[in-house]
């Protein structure tokens, strides 16, 4: 049925716009109300394909996609502003900017593709197909430019169904997201009177269980390296935020790291996992701290421990790391792995001249302790352990959010991946949940067992495909013992080509909508 669209005000439109955007982050973790996300993309497309039949100006297209934006992240990424109520004193007046400035910077993006399918010359499914893939390409760009935020992207709605999720393999999360719109946006054309459009879009709603097919057989039948051998430990202290750095607590903070160390287990442990940051020291120069660890831990077992790294002594310039160390039974960091995709306002302040420059030296400080701005590694490595143990890719905290960039490119393949992080900064929020849930499909994607060692949870271990082989929850304190599962035997086809995957699903489809055209103007 159409909707007289042209007499609601604009502020009603942008209204309901805002409100289907929040609706439709519904879908994503801890909720996973999927079908929040098909009515949320199946109403703005409604309220876009008339504005752009009625010939509305760009602003009112970009106005429009912009509050559907703004609605959609202000609730899938309000947990943002819980970190700075871990020192709300300093930081009270950035909160507003957290809850509705972030939101309104992503936005844009939105705003942007709803103004680029105005200019898409072919109406019906046509116009559907373009604006499907102008929003994977818009999705794509917000992943990889200043710096990059590819969290919440639509694909993850999926994350509710592994057999679904197993599609990321083949084109990533990308794929999925362009299955999620194209099948959102169907939605009116299957009880719509134009035959050619209802059979295209009945056709996704095929590809979309067929591929669910396939998904459920290639869980039915892994293919892996090996089975499962190597015995790990994972290490969860549930050390509060606030405690975190506070100096008279730095000693039994790490005595509690060293207690849960210690714990008997029941299989012989190899490896044992600390997560972000958990030693308050700089571990690798802090040779009595580093000797008291060792001593907590199984015979000849590697320490592979989250801890701030610096320059040694009359080194200079002065950089301190944010770094996962290995650290042998003699006690020696044998590896280091240093977090090149640092986090803007969080561990450096970016533009921090001219903030010097308009509001003094020092007056506007990244959110974490310290005034020094953390030093980026060299990226993405393959990291060679002693022989027994299989190499590793380390990703320290929101790096496991990147698709196509959480293994080396030229670098031989790992057998694991190792995610250590901090989610204590958000509390009991949606935040820890969601970043799980993305850490899961880097593990489908590469098809590499993934390790999360997180301070307050989740701590979890994946397997090549995606199954929860452990898991401590959130707020929990405690340690986790497992067998570490091995690659697939097969290196995924999204592992193989990344992003150009994505690229090429964006004018695959592009093409698509050209060809529907035809039966468009043919069925008018």
């Amino acid at each position: 049925m159409d909707f007289p669209t042209a007499l609601l005000k604009p502020w009603v439109q942008r209204g309901t716009a805002f409100l289907l955007g929040g609706l439709g982050a519904l879908a994503f973790a801890p909720i996973f109300l999927f079908p929040a996300i098909l009515l949320a993309f199946s109403g703005i497309w409604f309220f876009l394909d008339r504005a752009i039949e009625e010939k509305s100006s760009l602003w009112s297209l970009f106005c429009l996609g912009w509050w559907f934006g703004l609605g959609h992240f202000a609730v899938g990424l309000y947990w943002i502003a819980n970190a700075l109520t871990v020192d709300l004193s300093a930081f009270w007046w950035v909160i507003p900017f957290a809850l509705f400035g972030v939101p309104a910077i992503l936005g844009v993006f939105t705003g942007v593709s709803f103004v680029l399918t105005r200019f898409w010359p072919y109406r019906g499914i046509s116009r559907a197909f373009a604006f499907a893939a102008i929003w994977v390409g818009m999705e794509w760009l917000r992943g990889h430019i200043f710096t990059g935020f590819p969290w919440n992207l639509v694909g993850y709605s999926w994350a509710f169904s592994l057999e679904m999720a197993q599609t990321a393999s083949l084109g990533g999360v990308y794929a999925l997201t362009l299955l999620t719109i194209l099948m959102a946006v169907s939605l009116g054309y299957l009880v719509g009177r134009q035959a050619f459009a209802r059979n295209v879009a009945l056709s996704i709603y095929l590809i979309a269980i067929l591929f669910w097919v396939w998904g459920k057989n290639r869980l039915n039948h892994p293919d892996v390296v090996a089975p499962p051998s190597l015995a790990i430990r994972l290490v969860q202290p549930n050390i509060p935020q606030t405690l975190k750095w506070d100096l008279a607590k730095r000693e039994e903070n790490f005595q509690k790291l060293l207690k849960l160390t210690a714990l008997p287990s029941s299989l012989p442990l190899k490896a044992v996992i600390w997560p972000e940051t958990a030693a308050p020291f700089f571990l690798e120069q802090d040779n009595p701290h580093r000797f008291m660890a060792i001593e907590k831990m199984p015979k000849n077992a590697l320490l592979l421990a989250g801890s701030l790294r610096r320059t040694w002594p009359n080194e200079t310039p002065f950089q301190v790391w944010n770094s996962l160390l290995v650290i042998n039974g003699a006690g020696n960091v044998i590896a280091a792995y240093d977090k090149f995709h640092l986090v803007p306002f969080g561990e450096y302040l970016p533009f921090r001249n001219l903030f010097d420059a308009l509001f003094g030296v020092g007056t506007i400080k990244k959110i974490t302790a310290g005034t020094i701005d953390f030093t980026a590694g060299p990226g993405p490595r393959t990291i060679a352990l002693p022989e027994g143990f299989p190499t590793f890719s380390g990703l320290v905290c929101y790096e496991v959010i990147f698709p196509s960039a959480v293994i080396s490119v030229t670098e031989p393949r790992p057998g694991w991946m190792i995610n250590i992080t901090n989610d204590g900064w958000y509390g009991r929020s949606s935040g820890p949940y969601q970043h799980l849930e993305i850490a899961r499909f880097r593990a489908i994607e590469e098809g590499i067992p993934l390790v999360r060692a997180a301070n307050s949870g989740v701590s979890a271990v994946y397997d090549a495909y995606g199954r929860n082989q452990g898991m401590l929850g959130l707020e929990k304190e405690g340690v986790l013992d497992v067998l570490l599962p091995t690659p697939t035997r097969e290196i995924p086809f999204y592992a193989k080509w990344g992003d150009w995957i994505t690229l090429s699903l964006v004018f695959g489809t592009l093409i698509l909508a050209w060809v529907f055209s035809f039966g468009v103007r043919r069925y008018e």
